[in-house]
């Protein structure tokens, strides 16, 4: 009931297409009532009274009706309330009709009853066919908004969630998980109220039928019930496993293809293999056990009808050779006819409430992942003041786990317009204190300000529109050169895109290829080297023009050529900026304005390269280290 009522929200916009699914669903359902109560005439009125010799008047079909519908009329007409003249109107009717099929020649009631039947079957088809269209709409309008919905929130989720679960994870909940819940709980509702309602409309046209057979026959009911609630609770579970299962095959299959070169470069096909196959084997047996179960509740309702319509074949049958018997042939055809009917959708009740365990075990998983609090702003968050003045750290600590800091009581001011690098052995802090600009991460102690501003109270959306990233691995889609240079920056034109490039010593390379700035440039710029990513990046972040900019190893991975481009784009990037450098290469920061040589996340020395060169400390040993080995090399 939970998960429907948190669907509600993406069925109530679809009311009118869900009450016209169930406005057909209800006259299918009382059409295939009718089209078996139809039996009974043909059974009572026309082959049985066809071998009796009858003494009444013959009356012909056509005006027999016309005195049905004169006689109800007339009863509906006369004294007394409302509801008593519908009673009276109601049994006149009722006599009025008993006399016509009494009455009328046979061959006349067999030809209209199987006029009346085809069109009661037409119709019924019809009904069908309807419901059919309006809900397979109402299904998949809930999947795509529920998609679009954990897409969005998947979007807002701060980065330690993201770095807490696998991609593939997350793909899973958002692919599979969600197609189960669309599919076994609006599907498998539809089913289940449509199936439910012919089993009330069978059942009513047994106990129409017969009274007393019906109360046998259903004395059996609760045992299956109670079976298929069992089941049930099982499948629930069994399903959650083999979701759990899919999703770790997923993110098995998402890591190896993504670190392709890595796999391929040290040979390890071989052991990415084992590891798929061993999510693969858990997952094959998990839907063997899954589905084990599943196709249980189907032969176990088919039996518990079987023995049901047995009995009714042997108790109904005493009543019709009994001769003081009220039991009719036609009365126990019907009944027998209604009783068999049930099998059919009782066994698709059953099978929905298999079904829609594993839906409810999917919900579980994406309601998981929308229950994950987003990144959200203040109430009173403010629009980015602009910098003008400094970016203060103060008393910064920070721990992915409890217990374990990964920065503590960091203290750093950094001017306007100025360049501070960031130094240190690896494992200091240095990315982790970037990741707090943008705020990534939030400190758990202490406060980062921009112009006296706590970034926590700065809108995040204006916060990072003002702050550019260019790292060590480049981030690029599988798109045009056009769109990731303009990534960001919705309204770039082609001139201002261009010019950016220029600047990022790009454009001639670009030019160079077979459609120009319209190249698609494959995953992650597949197409592209090391340095022509590099300068995409930096033509990117010159595009959006950033108070604030990071450049983490922005050049560590290239070669001198290509480095010499880079560094020239960056120049140009840095000018009049306020800007972070991490770097482990302490060549390319000695001309910073000023460099913080971060060590187990603590600030240890601060100064220019001249300044910290002098004090023999940390910075000192780092850099006779590095230009030690070059000399060497």
């Amino acid at each position: 009931m939970t998960l429907f009522l948190r669907l509600g929200r993406y069925l109530l916009p679809q009311w009118r297409t869900v009450l016209f699914g169930l406005l057909c669903m209800v006259l299918f359902a009382a059409l295939s009532g009718v089209s078996i109560g139809l039996v009974l005439p043909v059974m009572d009125q026309v082959f049985l009274r066809a071998k009796v010799e009858s003494t009444a008047e013959p009356l012909p079909l056509g005006e027999g009706l016309d005195r049905v519908w004169d006689t109800t009329r007339e009863a509906f007409d006369g004294p007394g309330s409302l509801s008593e003249r519908t009673t009276a109107a109601r049994e006149a009717g009722r006599a009025a009709l008993g006399e016509v099929l009494h009455r009328s020649p046979p061959r006349d009631i067999l030809l209209a009853l199987c006029v009346v039947t085809v069109l009661a079957i037409l119709f019924k088809n019809l009904f069908d066919y309807g419901q059919h269209v309006a809900f397979l709409r109402v299904e998949h309008r809930t999947g795509e908004g529920l998609r679009r919905d954990v897409f969005r929130h998947t979007l807002a989720l701060p980065l330690a969630e993201h770095r807490r679960q696998a991609s593939g994870q997350l793909l899973s909940r958002l692919v599979t998980d969600i197609e189960l819940v669309k599919q076994f709980t609006v599907h498998t509702a539809v089913t289940l109220v449509k199936n439910s309602l012919q089993v009330l409309v069978f059942v009513g046209v047994c106990v129409w039928a017969s009274p007393r057979l019906s109360v046998v026959s259903f004395l059996v009911v609760p045992p299956i019930v109670l079976v298929t609630g069992r089941l049930a609770s099982r499948l629930r579970r069994y399903s959650g496993r083999a979701q759990a299962r899919i999703a770790d095959l997923t993110s098995a299959v998402s890591e190896s293809l993504a670190n392709i070169r890595v796999v391929k470069g040290f040979g390890m096909e071989g052991k990415e293999l084992r590891r798929f196959q061993t999510h693969n084997h858990d997952y094959a047996n998990a839907m063997i056990r899954l589905f084990s179960l599943d196709k249980l509740a189907a032969p176990l309702s088919e039996l518990w009808g079987v023995i049901i319509g047995v009995s009714v074949l042997f108790y109904g049958g005493q009543l019709v050779l009994d001769p003081g018997s009220p039991m009719t042939p036609g009365r126990f055809f019907v009944f027998f006819l209604a009783l068999i009917s049930i099998l059919h959708p009782l066994k698709m009740v059953a099978n929905t409430f298999t079904a829609f365990q594993r839906g409810a075990a999917a919900g579980d998983r994406v309601w998981e992942v929308l229950d994950t609090p987003a990144e959200t702003d203040a109430p009173d968050a403010v629009p980015f003041p602009g910098l003008h003045r400094e970016v203060r750290f103060s008393g910064v600590g920070f721990a992915y786990a409890a217990g374990r800091p990964v920065l503590e009581d960091v203290e750093l001011t950094v001017p306007a317009g100025t360049t501070m690098a960031l130094v240190g052995p690896s494992g200091g802090g240095k990315s982790t204190l970037m990741d707090m600009l943008p705020r990534f991460h939030d400190p758990d102690i202490g406060r980062i300000e921009v112009d006296g501003v706590d970034l926590r109270g700065i809108r995040l959306e204006d916060l990072r529109r003002h702050i550019g990233i260019v790292t060590q691995e480049t981030i690029l889609f599988d798109d045009t050169v056009h769109a990731n240079i303009a990534y960001g920056v919705e309204d770039a034109d082609r001139e201002r895109v261009e010019a950016a490039a220029r600047l990022a010593n790009a454009h001639e390379f670009i030019v160079a290829m077979e459609d120009g700035y319209d190249t698609v440039i494959g995953e992650r710029g597949a197409r592209l080297s090391g340095g022509q990513r590099q300068r995409l990046a930096i033509a990117r972040a010159l595009l959006r023009d950033p108070a604030i900019l990071v450049l983490d190893e922005a050049t560590s991975s290239l070669d001198t050529e290509s480095e010499a481009a880079v560094q020239e784009a960056l120049d140009r990037l840095v000018a009049r900026r306020t800007t972070f450098v991490i770097a482990h290469r302490l060549s390319t920061v000695m001309n910073a304005d000023r460099i913080c040589v971060l060590d187990k996340g603590r600030v240890v020395e601060e100064g220019t390269h001249r300044e910290l060169l002098a004090r023999g400390a940390l910075y000192r040993r780092l850099h006779d280290l590095q230009f030690r080995d070059q000399e060497a090399v």
